[in-house]
């Protein structure tokens, strides 16, 4: 039985708030735009310029991606299991007290009649009357730790990764994007580092959910980074663009810094992208490999550090 890396899962987790924060930066901008506004690159907090958007947030400060992944450990370290109801009432207390950054369908279904009592059908609901049209990234950018909780049963990080998606995200699109980014994550912390085996190993599992999900998995692998358009206005919140940047990071970078940062400066939905790559890299190069600027800049590092400190005393 392979054990859990700590050193891989604090590399997730961390890699999962730093992508998030420094993303802000070039969140919503095109690749050319980005090129523009940061001609020497977004390389650290410093250097993300101001605006009506970013200044919401101090600098090295994570935006909802993280937040809403830490609604989901801090109900895992407080419950002991996956409780959704516990999940929910975390995203909606969350949603009163701060709700920066939160996705319009997120909006829509955390403050639905029904959503405490039925959030899973609420957000059914929310998505058939949509036309089963919505399959945005909000669910993706939250699920990380999902794929480190129950490491040693993947039948059950897969039943955990559908529950927390289905909160809010109905669309298979979503629960396949979940899925195949927490199942990856779950091998990259176990020390399976063959990414091919991953991909191949991963793959079925995410597209009994929709199989055009290996498509996306396959073209991030095999494609150049400028090809996946995550700066495409009509498409920079759909979760598999989101998933392709991730994967694309994963595959082709040879170090943390330098994947999050080509994915950071394509633009798009910039803090997102990094949030799903930045945790992909993580787990792939560890803790250990990220700059200490970006660790020690996040404004909340010891809310993140107790965190993850309580989850692996919980883990073993």
């Amino acid at each position: 039985m392979n054990l859990l890396d700590k050193d891989l899962v604090r590399g997730a987790l961390y890699g999962h708030a730093i992508g998030d924060a420094l993303g802000l930066g070039a969140e919503f901008m095109s690749r050319e735009e980005v090129r523009r506004q940061y001609p020497n690159g977004l390389r650290c907090y410093g250097d993300i310029l101001p605006s009506a958007l970013r200044n919401a947030w101090q600098r090295g400060e994570w935006t909802d991606d993280t937040a809403q992944m830490l609604c989901i450990l801090d109900s895992l370290l407080k419950k002991n299991e996956v409780d959704i109801s516990d999940i929910a009432a975390g995203f909606y207390d969350w949603a009163c007290m701060d709700g920066r950054g939160m996705g319009r369908l997120t909006s829509d279904i955390l403050f639905s009649a029904s959503f405490l009592e039925k959030p899973q059908e609420a957000a059914r609901i929310s998505w058939e009357k949509s036309g089963g049209k919505a399959a945005p990234n909000g669910a993706l950018m939250r699920t990380s730790v999902l794929g480190i909780w129950d490491y040693a049963d993947t039948e059950k990080v897969v039943a955990n990764t559908e529950q927390v998606c289905t909160i809010t995200h109905a669309d298979p699109r979503c629960i396949a994007s979940c899925v195949a980014m927490t199942l990856t994550i779950n091998h990259l912390v176990l020390g399976f580092n063959n990414l091919a085996n991953v991909l191949t190993e991963i793959t079925p599992a995410a597209a009994v959910y929709d199989k055009g999900v290996g498509d996306y998995l396959h073209m991030s692998f095999d494609q150049s980074l400028e090809s996946l358009r995550l700066d495409e206005a009509s498409s920079i919140g759909y979760t598999y663009k989101t998933l392709s940047a991730g994967f694309w990071a994963l595959k082709h970078a040879l170090s943390f810094e330098d994947g999050l940062y080509a994915i950071l400066c394509e633009g798009g939905d910039a803090d997102t992208n990094g949030a799903v790559a930045g945790a992909l890299l993580g787990a792939r190069f560890g803790f250990s490999s990220i700059p200490e600027h970006l660790v020690d800049g996040l404004v909340h590092k010891k809310e993140l550090e107790q965190r993850i400190g309580n989850l692996l005393s919980v883990l073993g």
